[in-house]
């Protein structure tokens, strides 16, 4: 049974973290199956089965699913607020000679209290107020809170005013299938039962979105991402004539050396800052040894946008692929001079995967959308959405092989969109209206300081509530995204259909994705239950009221 309590939120989660749901593994199934069976054993859910789905992700190589329950208030409403959250973990592997205790939360405490933790996290452990492991925090504190006021809701149907919408879901640590799958859903149920989603909220402790905040944080946006590539080809040859080939390897570190961590790159908008972009990978494409130069290479980055179009993302990185050319260019001619060698000239040559895909287009006479999706069905469905995007792009160079060196970029998976709340439309300001209220009963009732930041900046399926983008931008990550479609796709349309407003309030834990993750047993366990019921009862009230702000 799961109960709103205390010590009800602190069992469920206790269970949720057993489940090793490590992304990508067949863990993330079974949790899946878990939460959907546990909704189950509430008499609501087992006497309207329909509002209780496990949802198969499509064509998901580990089987996993989306929870989708929906708790109906009475008397019957269209207004709905959706509480949602991830239920996949990064890996364990950090965690050393203890990883066996990484998902036995009072065991691996304990273990930790008898080996001892320095600074901050030591301080925490030794207070007793803290308890360690792989997803305490992240997230499924939240998730095991959003559970039991769903419990509470279908007990006592009228007390909120509002059905409450319950997704969880896979993924989110690598690349959101879990929330991509979800919004077709959502946007079909928005539709076939005509409802008005007030409002999204996410449970996410606050310091993974604001890891400089001192006081709990409610985040109104979110931060998006996407991940430029430069695919680069030189001219294979033997290391012993080294001037007659062409490094694809020295071109990719050239593309670092101007990307990396460049705070020109760094958006802002809305008095908020992201960090820089992040080098992810860099590595030739070769798939064992050899004494040759390589001729492929390839690097990506993470990169974090608040107002960036795709358009301006792609528009700089080309700049910078043909900047880094002229420099790996220039390296290899100064360093043929003062050998004496002869060093062949050629005239650098950058395309973005759209041009690169209609020159090749041309030059074979013909569409090659079906020969792409064709190469597609052929490659394994559980290798990396990246290596396969790369790997596509090498084999249609095989189709036209490039006479000299040249350089290709474009994005990668996955991709989300930055959402902001502008304060313009009425959902927008009711959302704030309702931290308000959330953040005036926290400081009377709890003694707890509140503060609020645009953007919720530890990437997040919120991204994917909405689209705030245009046309263009569509075409744009479409058309630059190798594999669009087949190997990665967005419901960019129906997330247009949904347009939620979005806040993430969440439980109070320290240190995502390390060894010393940790969670705060007195706010998250008492306190944040309590905002977050305060929270969906606000959206009530607003809708009952017809606050339109």
């Amino acid at each position: 049974m799961v109960e709103n309590s205390r010590q009800g939120i602190l069992e469920l989660m206790i269970d949720l973290v057993k489940i090793p749901s490590v992304s990508c593994s067949p863990g993330e199934a079974e949790a899946g199956r878990f939460i959907h069976s546990k909704l189950m054993t509430l008499p609501y859910f087992r006497e309207h089965p329909e509002n209780n789905r496990l949802i198969p992700v499509p064509d998901d190589p580990f089987g996993r699913g989306v929870v989708l329950a929906i708790a109906e208030a009475d008397p019957p409403t269209r207004d709905t607020v959706i509480l949602t959250g991830h239920y996949d973990v990064v890996d364990t592997g950090d965690f050393g000679p203890l990883e066996h205790l990484a998902f036995s939360p009072a065991e691996y405490t304990e273990k930790l209290r008898e080996k001892g933790l320095e600074g901050d996290a030591g301080r925490d452990l030794n207070s007793g107020d803290y308890i360690f492991g792989r997803g305490v925090m992240d997230m499924k504190c939240g998730l095991a809170a959003e559970m039991a006021l769903i419990a509470e809701a279908v007990c006592s149907p009228g007390k909120l005013k509002v059905n409450l919408l319950f997704l969880a879901v896979p993924d989110e640590e690598v690349g959101s299938a879990g929330m991509r799958a979800a919004v077709p859903v959502l946007a079909a149920l928005q539709r076939s039962r005509e409802l008005r989603l007030l409002g999204a909220v996410m449970t996410e402790p606050a310091s993974a979105g604001a890891p400089d905040a001192e006081d709990e944080v409610i985040s109104f946006g979110s931060v998006g991402k996407l991940m430029p590539f430069f695919y680069c080809v030189g001219t294979g040859s033997h290391v012993g004539q080294y001037f007659e080939g062409f490094n694809a390897s020295l071109l990719a570190a050239h593309c670092m050396l101007l990307v990396e961590g460049d705070p020109s790159l760094a958006d802002s908008a809305r008095g908020e800052t992201v960090p820089p972009p992040a080098c992810l990978f860099s590595r030739d494409l070769r798939e064992g040894y050899s004494v040759t130069l390589p001729d492929r290479a390839a690097v990506f980055f993470n990169l974090l946008t608040l107002g960036k179009t795709p358009a301006d993302v792609v528009r700089e990185m080309k700049i910078i692929a043909g900047k880094a050319f002229e420099n790996a260019v220039d390296q290899i001619r100064k360093s043929a001079f003062e050998r004496g060698a002869f060093f062949r000239e050629f005239k650098p040559l950058v395309l973005t995967f759209e041009e690169f895909t209609s020159a090749t287009a041309a030059a074979l006479g013909t569409d090659i959308k079906e020969k792409i999706r064709e190469v597609v069905r052929g490659m394994d469905p559980s290798m990396d959405d990246r290596l396969r995007s790369l790997a596509l792009i090498t084999e249609m160079l095989s189709w036209v092989p490039p006479a000299s060196p040249m350089m290709i970029t474009g994005f990668l998976p996955p991709y989300y969109p930055h959402r902001s709340n502008g304060e313009v439309t009425a959902g927008d300001k009711r959302i704030r209206r309702v931290a308000e209220r959330v953040m005036e009963v926290a400081k009377r009732d709890h003694g707890v300081r509140m503060s609020t930041r645009e953007f919720f900046q530890g990437i997040c399926d919120l991204s994917y509530m909405g689209f705030q983008g245009s046309a263009f931008d569509v075409f744009c990550m479409a058309a630059n995204t190798p594999g669009w479609g087949s190997i990665y796709r967005v419901a960019l349309r129906e997330m247009m259909e949904l347009d939620v407003p979005v806040m993430n309030l969440g439980p109070s834990g320290k240190d995502p994705h390390k060894p010393t993750e940790r969670l705060c047993l007195s706010y998250s366990l008492e306190v944040f239950p309590r905002l977050l019921r305060e929270a969906v009862a606000a959206f009530g009230e607003a809708s009952k009221n017809d606050i339109e702000l």
